[in-house]
């Protein structure tokens, strides 16, 4: 009777030791997923943000990189960098408020931005 019950007792225990297993593996591949699939929308916003920067008349485009300040390495003034937030509010038809917008020295600072922006609807 003894070894009947170590049996099922052994059973039971592999038996849930594999279910959580699954689950444990279940719940890392989602967050790797997620994960992933931020990493990806991060550089893609990047990649825009920094094209729309390249396509600005009045910047040298072999200056423009992620981390460029607009003003210290671009020599954006003030009104050029007003046309340029209209041109982020366009391509990616957000709003951004002023004082928001006087927070964006860089473009990983614009994606950053607009990734966690509050969706707004259409």
């Amino acid at each position: 009777m003894q070894s009947l019950r170590d049996s099922m007792l052994r059973h039971l225990r592999t038996t849930l030791s594999t279910r959580q297993l699954i689950l444990t593996k279940s719940v890392i591949n989602r967050q790797l997923c997620t994960s992933t699939h931020t990493h990806s929308n991060h550089d893609q916003v990047i990649a825009r943000v920094i094209g729309l920067v390249k396509k600005f008349d009045k910047i040298d485009t072999t200056k423009v990189t992620g981390l460029a300040d607009f003003q210290k390495d671009l020599s954006l003034d003030s009104l050029d960098r007003v046309e340029l937030v209209m041109a982020f509010e366009q391509e990616f038809s957000i709003e951004i408020p002023d004082e928001e917008a006087d927070k964006l020295k860089c473009c990983a600072d614009v994606a950053q931005y607009i990734i966690s922006a509050p969706k707004q609807d259409s």
